[in-house]
């Protein structure tokens, strides 16, 4: 098996991080505001994508400055409010979100108290956090649907400030008061995790598939509570039976190759990422993936041949070239893999110097 070890084969899916360009609204309206000219009126929409596109950016001051903007052409916009909070959430501004849930949390959706206990928990302020919630529990008692929200809000940030022991706490009077739900059942499955308890955790996911046996997603996610539990049977059976179901994508055959290696079934696995190659044949990484499969069943050729469509997709990234040259030289085919790595040299111009490196390593063996 040749080394594999720089590249990352975790996410394959799409991440919703901006890539660019940016929409042309987004740069008048950053024009504007670096310039202090007059700035125009926008619809909830556009001045959603700017404040979300400052925040990917960390331009936190800009970020701020639209959102009074947005507020005072719209407030009284609450999917505009929504949105700026959830933002704030996601980037971690607790005070900004604190700030934010009090100014609004007249409103009657039990989605701003929500923020308000994230931000509590999140600036370490557990009592008043605590306070606060038994306090909203009282005004939405008779509204099961906000109250479970509540729940899921408060033992979701307990968990994010790895106050473990109360959120099983919190989760368990969820479930005695609202009944038992999927949704807090993954809660608590989240917590035994985290916590190490795997033996409870192995008896929540049994009753999880007990609840919705003919979810796809379901089963995704249980395959991957079983990765991480090490049951690898459980976590192919789990993967194989959500394609079955059509959840045929990227992050679900990973984990049946992950699953079928742990298991020791090399060829169940290099089957998996030939799926993976037809589901997305312009994906470089796929060809990536399937060449390592093939190098630890020593069937080299075959990794060359992935490790060839890899580079028709992506010619410029060198450690392709190195992967190359490295099959090359396991087949005996010396000069082609000088050749391979004298081409990567060319075609990548070898900022880091490593295929120059391997190329003098390959000569002084000569």
């Amino acid at each position: 098996m040749l080394d594999f070890g720089d590249f990352n084969f975790e996410d394959f899916e799409d991440d919703n991080s901006f890539d660019g360009p940016y929409p042309d609204y987004f740069s008048e309206w950053d024009e504007a505001l670096s310039g202090n000219q007059n700035i125009r009126f926008l619809d909830v929409d556009e001045l959603s994508d700017i404040i979300e596109i400052y925040l990917y950016e960390r331009e936190l001051e800009k970020a701020k400055q639209t959102i009074g903007y947005a507020l005072k052409f719209h407030p009284s916009d609450e999917d505009l409010i929504y949105d700026i909070l959830f933002l704030l959430n996601e980037a971690e501004l607790w005070n900004d979100l604190l700030v934010l849930s009090e100014q609004y949390q007249n409103l009657s959706e039990s989605w701003v108290d929500g923020h308000k206990i994230a931000a509590l928990l999140h600036l370490g302020m557990e009592e008043d956090a605590f306070v606060f919630f038994r306090k909203v529990k009282q005004i939405y008692e008779k509204d099961n649907e906000q109250l479970s929200i509540l729940y899921q809000v408060m033992v979701q940030s307990l968990m994010e400030v790895d106050l473990l022991d109360a959120a099983l706490n919190v989760v368990q009077e969820a479930i005695d008061l609202l009944g038992a739900s999927i949704e807090f059942y993954w809660l608590q499955l989240q917590i035994y995790l985290l916590s190490g308890a795997k033996k409870q955790a192995s008896g929540v996911a049994n009753q999880i598939e007990q609840i919705n046996p003919l979810n796809e997603e379901t089963w995704h996610r249980l395959g991957s509570v079983y990765l991480e539990l090490e049951e690898w049977e459980k976590a192919i059976e789990a993967f194989e039976f959500a394609e079955s179901l059509g959840y045929k994508i990227p992050s679900n055959y990973l984990g049946l190759i992950t699953a079928y290696e742990k298991n020791g079934n090399l060829l169940r696995a290099l089957e998996k990422a030939q799926d993976c190659v037809l589901l997305c044949p312009n994906n470089y990484m796929m060809y990536i993936l399937a060449a390592n499969i093939c190098s630890e069943l020593n069937l080299l050729k075959e990794a060359l041949d992935y490790i060839d469509e890899a580079l028709g997709i992506e010619p410029d990234l060198d450690y392709l070239y190195l992967y190359k040259s490295q099959f090359l030289t396991h087949l005996g085919e010396k000069t082609k893999a000088a050749r391979a790595l004298e081409e990567g040299i060319r075609l990548t111009k070898d900022k880091q110097g490593e295929l120059k490196k391997e190329l003098q390593k390959l000569h002084n063996k000569n």
